[in-house]
């Protein structure tokens, strides 16, 4: 009868132990800033190590918890490694983009200085041409009023050139 009552009492200790650390098991899994140990256990519950340590299934949950870890460590990293690489081909893209506009700029900068001084050119021509045209005329005008002033004064001398051909 008193083994019954300490194989009662072990009985609902056990389950209460295996509760707790339990427990302990699912908030080391959610957080990973505390050790996936059986120290860790110990100090979250209260309950020797060794007793912990007896337990196979103890020992294997930790086990897979650092797996867990490791796996998500890993898969973390490759996401970033991952990340990074698409980061840095946006930006060896955009740093083209900007190389390509940036000579494009350079092309119209060119062309438009090389049309600007064109423009000027022209003028400058267009100017000469312009006085050119008008000393041109000056000179045409003044030719007509002599030949004007020719005729008249042939006329009061009473030569016509109505038969000459001019």
């Amino acid at each position: 009868m008193i083994n019954q009552a300490y194989d009662q009492k072990n009985r609902i200790d056990y389950d209460m132990y295996t509760s707790t650390i339990k427990t302990a098991l699912n908030t080391i899994k959610q957080d990973k800033d505390l050790k996936a140990s059986i120290a860790q256990i110990s100090k979250m519950t209260g309950i020797h190590r060794n007793t912990i340590s007896s337990r196979e299934w103890v020992r294997n949950a930790l086990k897979k918890i650092k797996e867990d870890r490791i796996t998500e460590d890993q898969l973390h990293d490759k996401q970033m490694r991952v990340r990074k690489e698409s980061l840095e081909e946006k930006l060896t893209h955009a740093q083209n983009e900007v190389i390509y506009w940036f000579g494009m700029y350079q092309e119209t900068k060119n062309f438009f200085e090389n049309t600007n001084q064109q423009l000027k050119n022209i003028k400058t021509s267009r100017d000469y041409y312009e006085s050119l045209y008008k000393t041109s005329q000056k000179s045409l005008l003044a030719a007509e009023q002599e030949i004007e002033r020719l005729k008249n004064l042939l006329e009061q001398r009473g030569i016509h050139l109505d038969h000459l051909k001019i």
